[in-house]
């Protein structure tokens, strides 16, 4: 486990997850350069760990995330190495699960790290909100692509352009988010997603992420072509003959 620079970023690891949460509970879980850069730490830290398997995020208090400090960039140095930068590229190319559970405001880069997620789930209260245009700035996070393609235009633009919130049920139903729950069913919900994915043959669980993520650049021959090789080749692997074996051995009595 790496040494973190705070104890802003809570850490715990069980049954094969790394638990993330963000523990700025005060402040609404607005993240700081030092708590980007234990992300950062952390994320390196459980795609090196083969005792790791998957992922899982959380905000301790009543929101997940405020977003940036806003007051950590006002007093950035000049040619200061950018922490937001750093974190958004390690979630982007993080090849294990990701799991969040969000509650409360996920706002900025709160709600645009979601897109590099792969379930979400989200407590009735939660409200998605990207200010970016408001505070003179442009979405962010490839935000600009990714909540188009999933949400359509019109709804992108209600978002990133107008501002307004989006609440929980219409995050579900435009597939922002992957199940809505009552607020005391939240941690559970996520944590036994994220425990039931642990359990899963790893390989086949990276390579099932890395073929949806990077489907969305390729012609559908180009992706057929690649998960036609990588079946035959996963069947043939340990990992595919070991739980064959444990099913039929079970269907036998």
């Amino acid at each position: 486990m790496p040494t973190l620079e705070s104890d802003l970023i809570l850490v715990k690891n069980t049954e094969s997850v790394m638990e993330i949460t963000l523990n700025r509970p005060d402040k609404l879980n607005a993240l700081s350069s030092v708590m980007y850069w234990d992300l950062v730490k952390l994320l390196k830290a459980a795609e090196e760990s083969d005792d790791i398997r998957v992922v899982l995020f959380s905000g301790e208090g009543k929101s997940f995330s405020a977003g940036n400090d806003l007051v950590d960039f006002l007093n950035a140095a000049p040619g200061e190495a950018p922490a937001a930068a750093a974190f958004i590229e390690a979630i982007h190319d993080f090849p294990k699960v990701v799991v969040a559970a969000v509650q409360g405001n996920a706002v900025g880069v709160g709600t645009t790290m979601l897109l590099h997620m792969d379930l979400v789930v989200a407590s009735e209260d939660a409200k998605f909100i990207t200010p970016f245009a408001d505070l003179g700035a442009v979405p962010e996070a490839g935000s600009a692509k990714l909540i188009p393609a999933w949400l359509g235009y019109q709804r992108a633009a209600r978002l990133l352009l107008l501002c307004e919130p989006m609440l929980a049920q219409e995050a579900y139903e435009t597939g922002l988010v992957a199940k809505v729950v009552k607020r005391e069913e939240l941690e559970a919900t996520a944590r036994n997603w994220a425990v039931a994915l642990a359990k899963k043959p790893p390989r086949a669980l990276r390579e099932s992420k890395r073929l949806m993520r990077e489907s969305i650049n390729k012609p559908l021959y180009e992706v057929v072509k690649e998960d036609l090789a990588l079946f035959g080749d996963l069947l043939q692997g340990d990992e595919a003959k070991a739980v064959i074996a444990a099913m039929l051995s079970k269907s036998k009595g």
